[in-house]
């Protein structure tokens, strides 16, 4: 079951937190693509995102609009997922400058076979509504201790759906808490729910901590250090030329998986921390 597959990679990690690579490794291939995918395998956990195209097939796409990715117009949810998977992306993060690549948009099935068999998936559901159905999808196909899937969770009701999505599908959930909004009591209902990660915002260090004294040894704590969107001014740029500052501050308060654009850098910079 993933719930154990991934306890047993946070507890067994050789480095002080996770690594979990945004999108796949973009830097080096368009976002999300199959090569972005398998340059990212190794590092541990790999953060891709998905939602239904028309026809009810998950591909592996952020935005709602294919105009950013791959130049074309059109909706995710407007299009069938034959000629999606046929888009060719632009390299990177795409956009009006974006040069076009070699790769195609692909399917969350092909995302899931394209890393090695020890790569963990954080998949990233775009629309809430289309949880129940991809869980449902990567059940069905025999993938669903891959990875785990993310839920916004405000209250004790969204735990019982963590719970009864987990329960019913057998894949692992990830609870997404806003502590800026949520009291700490959710992240002691989570806990003691026995839910395995949850992923934080947060705009007090100290507030972290006090969630990290709640989880243990019991949750994994994962946040992210992207420039787009971080916390209390830890980001990835500030990470280039400092990243005891920003890294080394978010383990200090309790974090045990980080997610970034730069997983080369946070890479050599855990290895000489441990």
């Amino acid at each position: 079951m993933s719930v154990e597959r991934f306890r047993a990679l946070w507890r067994g990690r050789r480095r002080p937190a996770l690594i979990s690579v945004h999108r796949g490794l973009w830097s080096q291939a368009p976002e999300n693509s199959l090569a972005a995918i398998r340059a990212a395998a190794g590092y541990g956990i790999i953060e891709i995102d998905a939602q239904l195209s028309r026809d009810g097939v998950p591909v592996v796409i952020h935005d709602a609009d294919l105009i950013r990715t791959t130049g074309q117009a059109g909706l995710v949810a407007e299009t069938d997922s034959a000629p999606l998977t046929a888009l060719t992306l632009l390299e990177n993060d795409g956009g009006p400058a974006g040069a076009t690549s070699t790769q195609t948009l692909p399917s969350l099935d092909a995302a899931l076979r394209a890393a090695g068999p020890e790569d963990y998936f954080d998949i990233d559901v775009k629309h809430p509504r289309e949880v129940e159905a991809i869980a449902a999808f990567l059940a069905r196909n025999g993938l669903q201790s891959r990875g785990s899937l993310k839920v916004d969770t405000t209250n004790v009701t969204d735990i019982d759906r963590l719970l009864s999505l987990q329960d019913r599908f057998g894949m692992m959930v990830m609870a997404k808490v806003n502590l800026i909004e949520a009291d700490l009591t959710l992240i002691q209902a989570l806990t003691d729910a026995g839910v395995a990660a949850a992923e934080v915002f947060f705009d007090d260090l100290d507030s972290l901590a006090k969630a990290s004294r709640i989880v243990g040894e019991t949750m994994a704590l994962s946040t992210y250090s992207l420039d787009p969107v971080h916390c209390c001014g830890l980001s990835d740029a500030r990470a280039k030329r400092d990243p005891e500052a920003v890294w080394g501050t978010l383990m200090d308060a309790g974090i045990t998986m980080i997610m970034t654009d730069i997983a080369p850098d946070l890479a050599c910079y855990l290895d000489t921390r441990a």
